[in-house]
C-alpha cells in the first residue's frame, strides 16, 4: 500500500480535510452542480493541505499535482460574496 500525498486528492476530498483543519472556519457547501467553500476568513490567513493553496478565489493544486491533474474550487464568504484577493 502506498502514500497518496495530499495534493493528489480529488478537490472534493481536499476540500474536506481543509475544512478539518480548519474547524469552525470553513463549510464546504454543495450546490446543484458544483461545491464551494465558504469562509468570512480571509483565505490567506487559513491553513492548507500540503499542496493545495488559495489564488484567485479559488482552493486549488495547480502547479502542485505529481499526475498533472488539478483541482479548485470557488471560495466565497457567508454573505455570497466570492473572495477574489
Amino acid at each position: 500500500m502506498g502514500v497518496i500525498k495530499t495534493c493528489d486528492l480529488s478537490g472534493h476530498a481536499a476540500a474536506k480535510l481543509f475544512v478539518s483543519i480548519n474547524h469552525g472556519c470553513v463549510k464546504l457547501v454543495q450546490y446543484d452542480t458544483y461545491e464551494t467553500l465558504v469562509t468570512d476568513i480571509d483565505p490567506r490567513c487559513l491553513n492548507y493541505p500540503e499542496g493545495w493553496y488559495y489564488a484567485k478565489g479559488n482552493f486549488r493544486n495547480k502547479h502542485n499535482s505529481t499526475t498533472g491533474a488539478y483541482s479548485e474550487i470557488t471560495m466565497q464568504k457567508s454573505n455570497g460574496e466570492y473572495w477574489n484577493l
